[in-house]
């Protein structure tokens, strides 16, 4: 059973309106309520990194928190350089849907068309640029997350795009087309026919056409031999809950997927630039924000979210991840409204709930105040195996005031499973006893305890967790299917 915690590349979001706030509330108060959210996040969730927000072209918080070097002794600060991850994709749609004002290429112009010694003739022939920007071309993609051992191996390895192209992107449909399936595969394509458009490279393009237009002296494409002054390093948290540099990936496997580097006031610019038209003319501007599904458009996910007036706005969003890094950039159209977090610290699921605490107080909302995890509590004491010492700490653990601890079912189940994810069998077995006792009438936590004392050959514990399961759920189909395979 999968974790309740939702991942922090998704780009659905639920949202519930902030507080029934009517009027738009004033500058000075939004900055010192962004300053107290932020200073709550430094406190419960050790968020490091920067933040912008901005609205209506007045920047209302610009900081810089945490260590942009261990090594170096050197802070974070509002100028640093960060790796965005697939905030790359933006970038790369705008460049796209540039090129196809320019009459270089199509929307509905295919792979056989653009890249045909790759691409005739195979499944894949019929794949347009529109469907490679809404991920919807059903191309066969690397593996989503980074715990699959392609990263560890083939994505350590330095490669040309040609040659990525020829080793990793076959002409093979995972889905149909048409059918919304993230695609990173789809965006690295987007680079290879960007260079044979137009002679350039994909960073040279992007520079001409994007960067420079908007503005964007301090951004560009990373390289692994690129020695770029201000970038922040970027960590993850060890078992021991410090920071530590995260494993490796080689840069030349992100290119136009997810290979940018930028500065928070350069995805400002970015914005900015969007809004004014430097980048795009007003209808190719509008065909990209034009809906192809409920939640994505070309180049950037969609949703409506609460305004100060009770109203909803439109919202134009991008998650990025490298390991190390997390980034977000919210934009809302109805004030002007941009939030960008650049994380070194990744900590993909406080940067999305992050996104959405300063968008409500950027609407009014009270200064917002984060549950502290529950990870950073137990993983360092799972790390030693001391199931007793797990246990004290999760019942000394404050469960109300500003030192509160985020002790839901989802938190528990994500803690669970990362553990056991880690090889900490034991540990995330009583993680997931610790769930069952708080949530008895749950079937999803039982089928999760079920599945991991399964994992550690425990049959008569997993049958009766997942015989509980059922009797909770009798449509749950993976306690059905558990408990058939455990009377074989």
């Amino acid at each position: 059973m999968k974790s309740l915690i939702v991942a922090a590349a998704a780009l659905l979001f639920s949202v519930t309106a902030a507080g029934g706030v009517q009027a738009k509330p004033s500058d000075d108060t939004v900055a010192e309520a962004l300053a107290r959210t932020m200073d709550g996040y430094v406190r419960n969730r050790d968020f490091n990194g920067v933040v912008l927000v901005a609205r209506d072209g007045q920047v209302l918080l610009r900081r810089g928190y945490g260590t942009a070097s261990i090594e170096a002794g050197m802070p974070n600060t509002p100028d640093n350089l960060f790796r965005v991850g697939s905030l790359t994709k933006p970038l790369t749609a705008v460049l796209t849907l540039k090129l196809v004002e320019e009459g270089r290429l199509a929307l509905d112009g295919t792979l056989a068309r653009y890249l045909p010694d790759q691409y005739a003739g195979t499944p894949a022939a019929n794949a347009t640029i529109e469907q490679l920007l809404a991920h919807t071309s059903g191309l066969k993609d690397v593996p989503g997350n980074y715990t699959d051992p392609w990263w560890r191996t083939a994505a350590r390895q330095s490669f040309t795009p040609q040659d990525y192209m020829q080793a990793w992107i076959p002409g093979e449909l995972a889905s149909a087309p048409g059918e919304r399936r993230y695609n990173n595969n789809g965006y690295y394509l987007l680079g290879l026919i960007i260079e044979a458009v137009t002679g350039q490279t994909y960073a040279e393009a992007l520079r001409e056409r994007v960067l420079a237009p908007a503005g964007m002296e301090h951004s560009g494409v990373f390289t692994a031999t690129l020695a770029q002054s201000g970038l922040a390093a970027g960590y993850t948290r060890a078992s021991n809950g410090r920071m530590e540099r995260p494993m490796y990936i080689d840069p030349s496997v992100s290119y136009s997927a997810a290979g940018a580097y930028a500065s928070a006031d350069d995805l400002l610019r970015f914005s900015q630039a969007l809004d004014d038209g430097r980048l795009l003319g007003p209808a190719m501007r509008a065909e990209m924000f034009r809906a192809r599904g409920p939640d994505f458009a070309l180049g950037w996910g969609l949703a409506e979210w609460p305004t100060a007036s009770g109203t909803k706005t439109p919202i134009q969003m991008h998650t990025g991840s490298v390991p190390g890094y997390q980034t977000y950039l919210i934009r809302s159209e109805a004030d002007r409204g941009v939030i960008i977090i650049l994380d070194n610290f990744w900590q993909g699921a406080t940067v999305v709930q992050l996104g959405q605490d300063l968008y409500d107080v950027l609407q009014g909302a009270e200064a917002r105040t984060p549950k502290r995890m529950l990870t950073e509590l137990i993983t360092p004491i799972a790390a030693t195996g001391n199931l007793e010492a797990m246990d004290a700490a999760w019942r000394a653990a404050p469960r109300d005031g500003d030192q509160a601890y985020d002790v839901s079912e989802g938190a528990l189940n994500s803690l669970g499973y990362a553990l056991k994810r880690s090889d900490r069998l034991p540990q995330a077995i009583r993680v997931f006893e610790w769930n069952v006792e708080a949530n008895p009438a749950s079937a999803n936590v039982h089928d999760s305890l079920g599945e991991a004392y399964l994992a550690a050959g425990r049959r008569d514990d997993a049958r009766a967790s997942y015989a509980r399961a059922l009797a909770l759920d009798p449509e749950s189909a993976s306690a059905r299917a558990a408990l058939a395979a455990l009377a074989e």
